[in-house]
């Protein structure tokens, strides 16, 4: 089977549409499913906080074995390609159930948002783990991965980008043109986006192709591939600072809305709204007033608009000094930049949005780079231990993506719920709301400099790359066992 194919423009846009779908769903999951809860389903932050930590806790593993078993996946279809068609219809219809708000008791309500929410957890892994895998087995070309992983981090961006501009603005819209409650219009929002979400993966299975096979046909035990997982510094590495990384740009994005809504705003008692109050920004951008939601929509775009572009730039700062050394740039330069939040207006809005622009800007080719070293970590595991585990290496990146979602919700969460946090109080202090901006602006910046760490002991070379590339190839044209 071949290894070095070059990719047509179509294979790497139908790969990269599959994580914009993802990122549909995604994006509620990792940043409004917090809000969801506490605003439009009624449970308190504390204990949606606590229910996100177990959820969290049982996804983990089942990630690994999503990873374990897709490798062990042998089918005409390939190995990994099977699990994004059958998976992405349940994906979609859990995705609707799960953020519907039914008519039930509290104790009920509380069960049904733990079980429906856990549920499209683990369907997310089964249809994103083997979908981050198959970017390993998609092309033995180093280059060639390089390029399907900026394609898919820029249309990663693209489906971030479209679901979080259009979320808020147009529940709002929902609200009003519809006369609905706004957990009405939320659900019918999720439920464009899961069809969305749906068809786009099917796209990938369509018109993407495995070719990367192991040299050694046989099964691999379990164990064994566990055992080099556990003991694979590179891997530990990268997945700890994966998950720092996750930690940094979630929890800056998980409080945007809480950010424009509670610190950036006041809050009125309104009894024309269907809530009951309103909330109406401090400042003015440019001279020009505009609402809370909308804000929050176009922080959230320029985040993702400026993620695309700061992709396609890294590929030339790569180029010249390398994956590591451009990711721990990233990190240094937007902790800065996130300082600086604390210091800026809440009046001057404008110079919030270009704060944000900054931070992106630096942080947005972290995803891409990532992605890219996970897949010279499986090249280096098989060269140095004679079996290929690209499903097992690849669900890591999926776990370092909902653990540092997770930590990122949970610490803010616990953090504000300490302090006294809660929707829609027309009394909260200024103590409160200063804590908003606290862990908005400095949370990030400590699993920061954790991430510097891990990254500085990462060990596979632009060269090691390279090198096992060719030998790799050498090997499968022999057909020889790696060891």
């Amino acid at each position: 089977m071949e290894t070095q194919n070059k990719l047509s423009f179509l294979e790497k846009v139908s790969y990269g549409v599959g994580d914009m779908g993802c990122n549909f769903i995604w994006f509620l999951v990792a940043i409004q499913a917090t809000f969801f809860y506490t605003e439009y389903f009624g449970l308190e932050i504390g204990t949606v906080t606590a229910m996100l930590a177990v959820i969290t806790a049982i996804d983990l593993f089942f990630d690994v074995i999503i990873g374990a078993v897709a490798d062990r996946t042998k089918t005409k279809l390939g190995r990994f390609r099977p699990w994004i068609l059958y998976g992405c219809v349940p994906f979609a219809f859990i995705a609707m159930v799960t953020f519907y708000t039914p008519d039930i008791n509290e104790t009920l309500k509380l069960l049904y948002a733990f079980f429906s929410m856990l549920l499209l957890r683990l369907m997310y892994s089964v249809v994103n783990v083997p979908y981050g895998a198959l970017m390993g087995v998609i092309s033995g070309d180093p280059n060639e991965r390089d390029s399907v992983s900026a394609y898919r981090n820029v249309f990663a961006q693209v489906g971030w980008f479209l679901a979080s501009t259009i979320c808020m603005p147009l529940i709002s819209y929902l609200q009003k043109s519809m006369d609905l409650t706004g957990k009405t219009a939320f659900f019918y929002v999720v439920c464009v986006y899961a069809i969305i979400a749906g068809l786009l993966l099917m796209c990938t299975f369509s018109f993407t192709k495995e070719r990367v096979e192991p040299v050694k046909q046989e099964q691999n035990k379990l164990t064994d591939d566990l055992k080099d997982l556990v003991t694979n510094r590179p891997w530990i590495m990268i997945t700890t600072a994966g998950v720092l990384m996750l930690v940094f740009t979630t929890c800056h994005n998980f409080l945007i809305n809480y950010y424009c809504k509670y610190y950036l705003s006041t809050m009125t008692i309104d009894p024309a709204s269907k809530d009951g109050f309103s909330f109406h920004l401090i400042g003015t951008f440019f001279g020009a007033e505009m609402s809370w939601e909308t804000f929050s929509s176009v922080m959230f775009g320029f985040g993702a608009i400026i993620t695309i572009v700061a992709t396609i730039l890294a590929k030339f700062v790569v180029m010249k000094y390398g994956k590591k050394m451009t990711w721990m740039g990233c990190f240094v330069i937007a902790s800065a930049v996130s300082a600086m939040f604390l210091i800026v207006s809440k009046e001057s809005l404008a110079a919030i949005i270009a704060l944000q622009i900054l931070f992106t800007l630096f942080i947005g080719p972290s995803a891409y780079i990532m992605w890219s070293m996970y897949a010279d970590i499986a090249d280096n595991t098989e060269v140095e231990t004679g079996r290929r585990a690209t499903g097992m290496i690849f669900s890591s990146a999926t776990m370092s993506q909902k653990l540092g979602n997770t930590i990122a919700a949970i610490i803010p969460g616990a953090v504000l719920a300490l302090v006294g946090f809660k929707a829609n109080d027309i009394n909260m202090s200024d103590d409160v709301r200063n804590m908003i901006l606290i862990v908005y602006a400095l949370f990030p910046i400590i699993s920061a400099v954790f991430a510097l760490i891990c990254l500085y002991c990462y060990d596979i070379t632009e060269e090691k790359v390279a090198e096992n590339s060719r030998i790799l190839a050498e090997r499968k044209q022999k057909n020889v066992p790696t060891v």
